[in-house]
């Protein structure tokens, strides 16, 4: 009995542990949760302001005459899979992994981000460009504009029919799921036509190849940043959900270690008697 009392103490010092990281752990995530949405919401207004004038331009221009609205006749696409580089949140790398197989074809090509998706693609059966791999967060504002001209580039180049975006898109800090966003070509909305069409300077052509760059740099970093704060969301989560359980479980063990010692001291009482009478 004694040895079970023993057993049962270990164990409750090993979970302690376990509800002490994790609690810590919780504190950390909700605290860079914090810090980037607030960013986000930061950056939503403009983000906003950004895409309302470039639906505004692109439903008033000939689709057919400008080359980012035309699919190209390539044979692959290119998709940018966005996932995290570290671990602990929950299922949000293996959501944007199970999208990301079920688009992905042998003959695409992908830019892998995030160590996580490295690690789990490093045997891919795609082209995978290495170019981009030391990504390490929406932070590396450089490298994140690298990918756009990158991306632009090649499809004015005709290597990509399209080009998509996987990430996870946040709806609140509960609700996030991942997404396929296309990036290229640009889809144009009939409904943001307005009857004046709005006075295009000095034409439509320099203007176009003025705002595009801007409109994929500002939606695709919104989406990076977007997908920052689902990953914290989830970690969040996790950690919340690991330390109540730790909880629970320490309950449960204090429950069992109360009865095992009194089984214990129960026993030696029995034994006391039982030798004195003897």
């Amino acid at each position: 009995m004694a040895q079970e009392v023993a057993r049962i103490k270990k164990r409750i010092k090993s979970v302690s542990g376990s509800y002490k990281i994790t609690s810590a752990m919780k504190l950390v995530s909700t605290v860079k949760l914090k810090k980037w949405k607030n960013k986000m919401l930061a950056n939503k207004e403009y983000a906003l302001r950004i895409d309302e004038i470039a639906k505004t331009v692109f439903a008033n221009i000939e689709e057919s005459k400008n080359p980012y609205f035309i699919k190209k006749n390539a044979d692959k696409n290119l998709y940018i899979v966005l996932s995290s580089s570290l671990g602990l949140c929950g299922a949000y790398n293996s959501n944007i992994f199970r999208l990301a197989d079920a688009k992905i074809t042998e003959n695409d090509d992908a830019i892998i981000l995030g160590n996580k998706a490295i690690s789990h693609y490093q045997n891919g059966s795609f082209n995978k460009i290495e170019t981009f791999k030391e990504y390490s967060d929406v932070s590396d504002i450089s490298m994140i504009n690298a990918i756009v001209d990158f991306i632009k580039t090649e499809y004015l180049k005709g290597t990509y029919s399209e080009i998509h975006l996987i990430y996870t898109a946040y709806k609140n800090s509960l609700v996030f799921h991942p997404l396929d966003y296309q990036v290229l070509p640009l889809v144009m909305d009939k409904q943001e036509k307005t009857p004046y069409p709005p006075i295009m300077e000095p034409n439509q052509e320099a203007l176009i190849s003025t705002l595009v760059p801007l409109y994929l740099k500002n939606s695709i970093y919104a989406k990076f940043l977007e997908s920052a704060v689902c990953e914290q969301a989830a970690r969040s989560n996790a950690m919340e959900n690991a330390t109540k359980n730790a909880e629970e479980l320490l309950d449960n063990l204090q429950i069992e270690f109360n009865k095992a010692r009194q089984a214990a001291i129960t026993q030696e009482i029995t034994e006391i008697v039982g030798a004195s009478k003897n």
